[in-house]
């Protein structure tokens, strides 16, 4: 009898243990733009290194030549950002990277997927796929 008891109680807290959620995976962090790749094809040379995403809760907010942010709503690998916003100050960077600021604004509303694989972070959706790694220096 206690055999059979021990094991029905080894029996529930298996059950129980399959019952609980999987840890949440966070994003948040300061990401470097590494590529980027949309219905024109790549497009990242000139821009990587200088581009950044910080995620923080529910916000999301980078530079590249000006101060952009939105909100971010991340539900398991699906995301939603929404009420994007930038600056407007001219850039006394390179020629043509304020036409990639807008090329990358452009593309981070189509995003609807997020993912982290072996530390690149995948922000994607239709032909759009931006991938950045943490920054070393935060």
């Amino acid at each position: 009898m206690r055999k059979i008891v021990v094991s029905l109680i080894a029996s529930a807290a298996l059950v129980l243990t399959g019952c609980t959620n999987p840890p949440v995976q966070s994003f948040d962090g300061k990401w470097l733009l590494t590529s980027a790749t949309d219905a024109q094809g790549t497009w990242a040379d000139g821009v990587a290194g200088a581009t950044f995403v910080t995620i923080e809760d529910d916000h999301i907010s980078g530079q590249i030549c000006n101060n952009w942010g939105g909100n971010i709503v991340i539900t398991g690998s699906t995301v939603d950002l929404s009420s994007l916003y930038s600056t407007k100050m001219a850039c006394d960077k390179p020629d043509g990277i304020m036409d990639l600021e807008m090329r990358f604004l452009d593309d981070l509303s189509l995003v609807t997927s997020i993912e982290l694989v072996d530390g690149t972070l995948h922000l994607s959706g239709g032909p759009v796929d931006l991938e950045f790694v943490s920054d070393p220096t935060s």
